[in-house]
């Protein structure tokens, strides 16, 4: 029997039995959790799926082909893989409980001098953390609290801003500003092991990748060899899901606690229900940082001494003395770059709480746009906003969930200050009056379609080229402004796109996915389905915007020419349209 080649893989087949079997092991650990009928069922479905085809062809495409990670090698120097090559990976592809060593390199943090450690593996241990993710996930995913975000398929910082809000609005309250010191570096890996509560292979392979080698060089030069003993490394697949079953428990240790043994301490337990005790207690957790909010002070602070005790005791953490504060909402407090604080409207005695971008986002972004406005002093209008346009919508895309209005025209004003500036540098033999170089640059009496409305406005970036045939393209720098406000509804408590919910998800799709304007747009068109396959979309997928006509063939690139696929649909057609693959399409290039 011969084997399958990789281009004649049916990946619309692949995913459904993946998800099918995914399915099944939600169900049973919801069923655990509720019944308390053990692991044997839910460890003997992850051994099924971790050894079937379909699960190994979807983690080496996903580590292959949809992670944005994946032009970056581990030690082996090894990147890009052939049709011919990914193959032979999945054939060989299987938890063994050994691991490659990983490389060490180093990132800058945003906004800050310091660097953040990251840890590199091969693509064939990057394939192998996939495939355990893809057993692991579904399980944990059926137990993790509601109020915990980070790195969890279909959840994001607004559903996390929003529990804040939930819990903070009409009053005020003690808010505990709380972030672990050098979280996924020091998670203490025997206890991690202990709450993984997994079976022997897929034990001994975490564990495996917890004590991988670290090297600071490639095989061939390595500099230094060292090895792990705690913590998780960043940049590895399966990371973020290990550092949120570390973090797992926090939330209703927290709450239990206040909502019997606090009250019980205090002589208060018989006059308030268990129920609203704990409602009292407002708590949300992205990834490391999270935010716990009380009525008063004394609780706030009883409450610090519970989670560094839960921190040291579960996970081997402790709070950062430097980030970790104790505030009232009323002060203002940030998270996840939004600014939050409470307003007291005397004239109704209530109080309102206010949600906008933190001085320290803006700045970032600021900062961002003269860095790149002093790389390109010399490149033309079309390609400076080619770069600027992303980045900009991008951030008011983030921010527009809040009370925006005010900052996005403040902003409109900064960045407006640093393009002209840019612009009056620019003179030429032909084009040395100031009248003419505005002219050029922020024509009058022009009108900018953005996002299906008209804008007219004298002092817009815009830019033209010459594209291919001599057909002229233009290109403009929408306002932040013109990104108006909105609400967000957040998540239900324990919804996850493995619980079997498809119109849930669907309909979340098209207004909270988190994609740009473009592609919501074309996934509320198409009932949230994908054009080819008909399958729904989920949040773990990777969506991209493929011209129905190719470009190749004359297709222009007007709304009624575009289609939403999957990223493996999108692929399989342009090749059977003999076109080239093109990247997920940016707002700017709609008309």
């Amino acid at each position: 029997m011969s084997k399958l080649a990789w281009n004649d893989v049916d990946w619309t087949l692949v995913q459904q039995r993946v998800t099918r079997q995914q399915y099944r092991i939600y169900k049973a650990s919801t069923e655990r959790e509720s019944q308390n009928t053990g692991n044997a069922k839910i460890h003997s479905l992850q051994r099924q799926v971790i050894a079937s085809l379909d699960a190994r062809l979807l983690a080496v495409r996903r580590v292959t082909t949809e992670n944005k990670g994946r032009n970056t090698a581990g030690v082996d120097r090894q990147k890009v893989l052939s049709p011919k090559e990914k193959m032979a990976l999945v054939y060989k592809l299987k938890l063994d409980g050994n691991s490659s060593p990983i490389r060490r390199t180093y990132i800058p943090k945003p906004g800050k001098s310091d660097v953040r450690p990251l840890g590199i593996p091969t693509i064939e241990d990057r394939a192998k953390q996939m495939l355990a993710k893809i057993g692991l996930e579904p399980e944990w995913e059926a137990r993790f609290e509601p109020n915990s975000y980070g790195f969890r398929p279909g959840r994001s910082c607004h559903d996390a801003i929003q529990s804040l809000f939930l819990s903070l609005r009409g009053k005020s309250r003690y808010v505990l500003d709380a972030d672990i010191e050098k979280c996924f570096d020091r998670i203490d890996h025997n206890k991690l092991l202990h709450k993984l509560s997994t079976f022997g292979l897929m034990k001994r392979q975490i564990n495996a990748w917890l004590k991988a080698d670290i090297m600071t060089g490639y095989q061939n030069r390595p500099d230094d060899i060292f090895q792990s003993m705690e913590g998780t490394p960043q940049g590895g697949v399966i990371s973020p899901l290990l550092a949120n079953i570390a973090l797992h428990g926090l939330e209703n240790h927290i709450k239990t606690w206040y909502s019997t043994d606090w009250y019980a301490e205090t002589g208060q337990s018989r006059k308030i229900p268990i129920r609203d005790r704990k409602a009292q207690i407002g708590f949300s957790r992205y990834a490391d940082d999270f935010v716990i909010t009380a009525p008063t002070l004394r609780d706030i602070e009883q409450i610090k001494e519970q989670v560094e005790l839960w921190l040291n005791e579960e996970a081997g953490l402790s709070l950062s003395k430097a980030k970790t504060r104790v505030v009232e909402s009323t002060e203002g407090f940030e998270f996840l770059g939004f600014r939050l604080i409470s307003v007291k409207n005397l004239a109704k005695d209530q109080y309102k709480l206010l949600i906008y971008p933190s001085r320290a986002s803006k700045a970032r972004l600021l900062e961002r746009i003269r860095s790149i406005l002093q790389k390109n002093r010399a490149a033309s209008a079309y390609n400076l906003i080619q770069q600027l346009r992303p980045r900009i919508i991008g951030w008011a895309n983030y921010f527009q969930y809040s009370e925006c209005s005010k900052d996005f025209n403040k902003m409109d004003y900064y960045i407006f200050q640093q393009l002209r500036a840019w612009v009056f540098r620019r003179k030429s033999k032909g084009l040395r009056s100031r009248t003419k170089i505005r002219e050029k640059y922020f024509p009058k009496g022009k009108e900018y379609l953005f996002r299906g409305k008209n804008h007219a406005n004298n002092w817009i970036l815009w830019g033209q080229t010459k594209g291919k045939g001599g057909k002229v393209l233009e290109a403009f720098l929408p306002r932040l402004s013109w990104v108006p406000s909105r609400q967000y509804v957040k998540i239900k408590g324990t919804a996850s796109p493995y619980d079997g919910n498809h119109l849930y998800w669907a309909k979340r799709m098209e207004k909270y996915s988190g994609f740009s304007h473009s592609i919501s747009k074309l996934i509320k068109r198409q009932y949230g389905q994908c054009a080819i396959c008909k399958q729904y979309f989920t949040p773990v997928d990777v969506i991209e915007v493929d011209h129905i006509v190719p470009r190749a063939k004359g297709g222009s690139s007007r709304f009624k020419n575009l289609q939403a696929l999957h990223k493996h649909c999108h692929v399989q057609k342009s090749r059977q349209d003999n076109s080239v693959n093109s990247s997920i399409f940016e707002d700017y290039l709609l008309p």
